[in-house]
């Protein structure tokens, strides 16, 4: 948990490296899940019976993921490391609300003072730089990037309902269904948008080595450790990647948070483990 929670917070840096290098946004995504899926693939070229048996299923989660991970990868690439990050931590409060309405589970007494603190959380990161600036702006002070982090925060907890109901599918199957639709989704989105792909072949290789190896390997390391402890240690020691991510940001790109930021990402992160700890008791 602990090395796939640095490798995601640590993700920002070889993104930022092929945007410099010609391969940016989408296509630096294609590329990299193109990798993703490769290792993937390997290791779950044993399970393809069972991948037809529930395609459906697994159709479903590729989806979502693929919905996230792309939101996740353009959020790292044009905002500010921190503020994707903790915006996409809403996905725990996200997931307590997509399991009532897609699995039937219980909502828990915690569940709405932690939603409510969690959107205060979201509106002091999202509005604080206009509140700075005493601007009065309302909606428009959004910027794309914070979108991107709350939509692939929500996206993030779609795909782990559909874990959870798919629970009983080999592991290998389900981290490949994580990684196997962001390439074509991304290829797609990019050729709609008039965007070519050009790039020099070391930037294209070395896109396609941070899939093969770094994405596979974070994929892996994360959801090995997710369904092999307890609920409440491994949402714990995900907000590793926060960390990481913060600290990296602010050494390497000079990206600090200001005291409206901090405060509104205190509040996220006390809502999500909250959450969290509330369904690990009630389980």
């Amino acid at each position: 948990m602990l090395a796939g929670s640095t490798l995601w917070g640590l993700y920002w840096l070889p993104l930022r490296w092929l945007e410099q290098a010609g391969l940016g946004g989408l296509w630096a995504l294609a590329v990299i899940y193109v990798g993703a899926t490769a290792t993937l693939g390997v290791l779950a070229r044993r399970h393809w019976r069972d991948a037809l048996a529930a395609r459906g299923r697994l159709a479903g989660i590729a989806l979502s993921a693929a919905v996230s991970g792309i939101a996740f990868g353009l959020g790292m690439i044009h905002g500010e490391v921190a503020r994707v990050l903790i915006l996409f931590y809403l996905s725990p409060v996200w997931a307590v609300l997509l399991g009532r309405v897609l699995l039937g589970e219980r909502i828990l007494r915690v569940t709405v003072p932690a939603l409510v603190l969690a959107l205060c959380g979201a509106v002091l990161m999202l509005f604080a730089d206009a509140w700075r600036a005493g601007d009065g702006r309302g909606l428009d002070a959004l910027l794309p990037a914070d979108l991107l982090g709350l939509v692939a925060g929500l996206a993030f907890a779609l795909t782990n309902v559909q874990l959870r109901a798919g629970r009983g599918l080999p592991e290998p199957l389900r981290n490949l269904a994580t990684a196997v639709l962001a390439a074509p989704l991304a290829a797609a989105a990019a050729l709609a948008l008039g965007s070519p792909l050009s790039a020099s072949p070391t930037a294209l290789g070395v896109a396609l080595l941070v899939g093969l190896v770094w994405m596979s390997g974070m994929i892996s390391a994360t959801q090995y450790g997710i369904a092999r402890l307890p609920l409440q240690r491994s949402s714990v020691l995900l907000l590793f990647e926060l960390i990481v991510g913060a600290v990296s940001a602010a050494l390497l790109a000079g990206e600090a948070l200001g005291p409206l930021e901090l405060a509104g990402g205190a509040c996220i992160v006390l809502a999500g483990l909250a959450v969290v700890w509330g369904r690990g008791r009630n389980a």
